[in-house]
């Protein structure tokens, strides 16, 4: 390992070299092999760390836990950071489906604390390698099989051992992890893992229906939002509704039609127990509250009317919003004037060549917006330096083939970043920012 490559990290069981077979019916053709390969000679100038890994099946889905453990092994000298990883697969039908925990191990603070004692000279390459590190392995830790594809899960704020699942069937279901084994038995290879609680909604009860839009309150302990594809919004209170240690399903205790239009993404707002935005199909912003008998109290349609498939709310001002759409654009809000009909976006930024899959603002610097999309790309912007003709552009990682499904910010490493994308691989990557850009 040298110098330069200090913290670049390859798992063992990395499949993203692809030999091509000649056959159209690949996705991951020449071109795109080759654009990986350069990108992959570049990573020692491009990043501080990054781990490529390879999953079995592709995943929508990636959340660090708010959790992390810092630990000296006996038999290294380098601290180590432990951090734990929730993923869900995306099978569609061609083998068993899960939600998955992972620990992904690194040495945060490698540079700084070498030394030349450290340190020997390759003679070949003509230049010193650190040969006393070895090399961290993503780890997993448990796996709970899961009846359906895994569209979005997130772990409830309150309490991360408390898991939400919405899958292709409708279906939103909650797991306590600690009641579940860390693996299955092959005895039981086939089963599915019985939730502890089911949460239906009377509207989609009898039929089998998409479901990605889904968020927990972090006010409320409990309280959960979700949006199916066919424009139904259930809000579900666990704590009040479950009666018994023999509840195994409750109702939902509002309901939003939205017009059969389907709902992509719904995000409560960070600091308050009753409103929650959301996106639709058909352009729209929109701004609920469970308090009014009218639940909608705020809306604004897109002037393209593009598809919105992801909303975020910069945790640091709840009033500042950005929503991603169908065509790859970027477009921030204030909440304050989402009723006015001559609405502008306070920023517009034609982030990407496809469409948006999700927008995350960064929970320390509230100027700095991450988004991923179906072009392959997860890219950091500086609204502060939204006026440049990069628009504020600041990072692109590009080593994924395909297009990225997920991406979440570490809550323990400023910018440590996991990204997962449809070619199955999952990439923990940390770039070569600096943080006076964003502040």
């Amino acid at each position: 390992m040298t110098i330069e490559e200090l913290q670049v990290v390859k798992s063992d069981n990395d499949a993203l070299e692809v030999e091509d077979d000649g056959g159209s019916n690949s996705p991951i053709d020449t071109e795109i092999q080759t654009k990986y390969r350069i990108w992959k000679k570049n990573t020692p100038y491009l990043y501080n760390y990054i781990s490529t890994n390879s999953l079995l099946w592709p995943s929508l889905s990636v959340l660090f836990f708010p959790d992390a453990e810092t630990k000296v092994p006996d038999s290294e000298p380098w601290e180590t950071l432990n951090q734990r990883l929730l993923v869900g697969t995306f099978t569609l039908g061609q083998g068993k489906d899960s939600l998955s925990v992972y620990k992904h191990s690194y040495y945060p603070n490698l540079k700084s604390n070498l030394n030349m004692n450290s340190l020997s000279y390759n003679s070949e390459k003509e230049e010193f390698e650190v040969d006393r590190v070895s090399k961290k392995k993503l780890q997993l830790v448990q796996s709970i099989s899961h009846l359906g594809d895994v569209n979005k899960t997130r772990y409830m704020p309150q309490n991360p051992d408390v898991i939400a699942s919405a899958n292709n069937l409708g279906d939103l279901v909650i797991y306590d992890r600690t009641k579940h084994s860390s693996f299955q038995s092959s005895l039981s290879k086939d089963s599915i893992t019985a939730p502890e609680l089911r949460l239906v909604s009377s509207s989609t009860a009898e039929k089998s229906v998409d479901m990605f839009a889904l968020d927990w309150n972090h006010q409320k302990e409990g309280s959960i939002v979700s949006a199916t594809t066919d424009g139904h919004v259930s809000i579900y209170d666990i704590q009040h509704d479950i009666t018994s240690e023999d509840t195994s399903e409750i109702r939902e205790w509002l309901h939003i039609d939205n017009s059969e239009v389907g709902v992509n993404d719904i995000q409560w707002l960070p600091h308050h127990d009753s409103l929650f935005i959301y996106g639709d199909e058909q352009g729209y912003i929109k701004l609920a509250d469970t308090r009014s008998s009218e639940h909608i109290v705020k809306r604004h349609q897109m002037s393209s009317k593009q598809a919105i498939n992801s909303v975020s709310i910069c945790c640091l001002n709840s009033l500042f919003i950005g929503t991603g759409d169908a065509q790859g654009a970027i477009h921030t809000w204030d909440l304050r004037t989402l009723h006015d009909t001559n609405t502008v976006p306070l920023h517009t930024i034609n982030a990407h060549s496809q469409s948006v899959t999700q927008l995350k603002w960064h929970p320390k610097f509230h100027n700095c917006l991450g988004s991923s999309s179906s072009d392959g790309t997860v890219k950091l912007f500086a609204l502060n330096n939204h006026h440049q003709m990069n628009q504020g552009l600041q990072f692109i990682h590009a080593g994924h083939m395909l297009g990225v499904n997920d991406f979440d910010w570490s809550l323990h490493d400023d910018w440590m970043i996991a990204s997962v994308s449809d070619d199955n691989s999952l990439h923990v990557w940390k770039p070569a920012v600096k943080d006076k850009v964003f502040t």
